[in-house]
């Protein structure tokens, strides 16, 4: 027997179930819920995943209305379904904070925290930090502070994250002519995010803007970009080699931002070699492109693999895909450069967003359970 899986999701439960019954009937199976975001900020929504044995007879055209109208009557009230939602919830918060009080207990043990800090150490490892830097960090805040207090090892954390998570002004802002090659794996949206660049850069100041490829490995690449081109009413151009690049940016000569996509490589010959046709570009800017969702060793080994064409500058991509984000810190560590811009999905150009500094530190920290308990204790 083999049964068909999907997923769904609405903005609560009620709706997300109708989805259900709508798409897979009265005999769908229910196999776990869980809060999603749709976006960076974007509401709280109810993902729902479903299965539907196929074995499951699926009624004809003719007899339809019927059947929904029995299948209908067979299921539970949604009050009823709303409450077996919410205790799944309730229990899978309580395995997981059990799991948090375990992990930490066992990090006190191990590397000889106080409380506060072995709970702290185990926040940090479970919003996707090295174990290493985690303790780093941790560390670090407890310098001169044998027993700290809570709300005191928090602050010194997000000082030393502010120090190597740092903003910078959004690449779209009205400035001198630029030229920006977005470089960085295949598959994380390096040419997405530079179709929202441009379109930010023309709704929001009305710069004259340019679009070159390199990336002649994938199929359908420069065929993506002419699409974002002749959306956005502006010059696209193709490149094959270091000459042609040079003479499609000699024909942008009136552009204020030209922005240049790049293939996503994944030996290192084959990334010095694009670098080098890029870098032949006087005054060009490298933006390294990284993806959010993946775990932290994958993102330090991408960030080493493109550390050696010195970026200046890091984006980081699929905000909204990401379980983990603390990971981000192994890449922005090993590039040391600031971050100008998070996008978080598809839409162009909503999805990308300029950093702040807090804005950085909330997303990647997230909040840590025990400070708020010490704020209500100072009567804050």
């Amino acid at each position: 027997m083999t049964a068909m899986i999907r997923t769904f999701r609405a903005p609560d439960a009620r709706s997300a179930l109708a989805a259900v019954k709508a798409a897979l009937g009265g005999e769908a199976v229910i196999l776990g819920t869980k809060e999603v975001r749709s976006g960076f900020f974007g509401r709280a929504e109810v993902e729902v995943t479903a299965a539907l044995s196929h074995e499951t007879v699926t009624p004809a055209p003719a007899a339809a209305a019927a059947v929904a109208v029995k299948q209908v009557t067979v299921q539970p009230p949604p009050a009823l379904t709303d409450e077996v939602i919410s205790l799944r919830s309730t229990l899978e918060q309580m395995r997981h904070e059990l799991r948090t009080v375990a992990d930490n207990a066992r990090a006190g043990q191990q590397l000889q925290l106080p409380p506060a800090a072995a709970s702290l150490f185990g926040h940090l490892v479970d919003r996707g930090i090295e174990h290493g830097l985690a303790e780093e960090l941790v560390r670090l805040a407890l310098d001169g502070a044998p027993t700290p207090h809570p709300m005191h090892l928090w602050a010194r954390v997000r000082e030393r994250v502010a120090e190597r998570l740092v903003p910078s002004r959004a690449p779209w802002l009205p400035d001198r002519r630029r030229v920006i090659a977005l470089v960085g794996p295949t598959g994380i949206g390096k040419t997405t995010t530079l179709a929202k660049i441009a379109a930010r850069a023309l709704m929001e100041s009305a710069s004259k803007v340019a679009l070159i490829t390199v990336d002649t490995y994938r199929v359908g690449a420069s065929d993506q970009l002419a699409r974002y081109g002749e959306i956005m009413r502006v010059p696209t151009f193709v490149a094959t080699t270091a000459v042609e690049l040079n003479r499609a940016v000699e024909r942008c000569a009136s552009a204020e931002l030209v922005l240049i996509d790049t293939a996503g490589r994944s030996l290192n010959e084959a990334v010095a070699q694009q670098a080098a046709m890029v870098r032949s570009i006087p005054g060009v800017q490298l933006y390294l492109v990284l993806s959010a969702a993946t775990g932290a060793r994958e993102l330090a080994a991408s960030a080493e693999r493109y550390r050696a064409l010195n970026p200046q500058r890091l984006i980081f991509t699929k905000l909204d895909e990401a379980a983990a984000p603390g990971g981000v810190l192994s890449a922005s560590i090993r590039i040391g450069k600031p971050v100008p811009c998070l996008a978080d999905g598809q839409r162009v150009p909503e999805d990308l967003h300029p950093t702040t500094e807090t804005g950085l530190i909330d997303w990647v920290l997230g909040q840590w359970n025990a400070v708020e308990p010490a704020l209500r204790a100072v009567g804050r």
